[in-house]
């Protein structure tokens, strides 16, 4: 096994310095933050003074945050979120009244996540999220088919995962869902309704196969 050598000690410690010294960039443009916050490298952020983060977030390499709306984007201390990050909040200029995102403390997010917050998006704290999740909080009307779906409109509902969720990767949350307190979601999932805090739910579409039991003593 190949210990860590002075050099890749060195990288780290350059690289952390950078990602602080993007954070500050992000602030000076109008972001608030806390203390320590990290940008990666290719990191675009669209709308800054819409961002609000605390102590110790960073956003890894290559990401991009649409930020435009009124309630905005709110990360809170301790969490992070991996490389590759696709996030909207849905705004514009002529329409900024629906949409946001809130991720709670101590909560990471997988690289290779889609965020599609149109409806709003509340993800509590000490959630863990494995890479390439889809979140998609609006769905087109179609009812009509002599009219393009495109000129039908869309919907609004919201998407809420709440505290110490574990969903694993691959998963992809559709509009309406409420992932309850302590919920497990397996791979690949594919969450088309609520599911009840401290359940486990695999599948396509995701259905609940059991719940998690407190521990006994031995």
């Amino acid at each position: 096994m190949c210990a860590v050598t002075r050099y890749d000690r060195w990288e780290a410690r350059i690289e952390r310095r950078l990602q602080l010294a993007r954070g500050r960039l992000i602030q000076w443009r109008g972001a608030t933050a806390g203390t320590r916050f990290g940008v990666g490298r290719g990191v675009r952020i669209l709308y800054p003074s819409y961002l609000e983060v605390g102590d110790d977030v960073t956003i890894g390499d290559h990401g991009y945050l649409h930020c435009l709306s009124e309630k905005g984007v709110r990360i809170g201390t301790g969490s992070g979120i991996d490389r590759n990050l696709w996030l909207h909040c849905g705004g514009t200029a002529a329409d900024a009244s629906h949409g946001f995102v809130y991720i709670g403390r101590d909560t990471y997010i997988g690289c290779n996540a889609v965020i599609g917050a149109g409806g709003g998006i509340q993800i509590g704290n000490h959630v863990r999220v494995g890479q390439s999740i889809n979140m998609h909080a609006e769905n087109h009307v179609f009812r009509d088919r002599a009219r393009l779906i495109r000129d039908q409109g869309v919907t609004y509902e919201g998407i809420t995962i709440e505290d110490d969720v574990w969903i694993g990767s691959k998963v992809t949350i559709l509009d309406g869902v409420t992932v309850g307190q302590g919920a497990v979601i397996g791979a690949g999932a594919v969450v088309t309704r609520s599911i009840p805090e401290y359940h486990v739910a695999v599948g396509v579409p995701a259905r609940v196969i059991g719940k998690r039991e407190m521990a006994r003593d031995p």
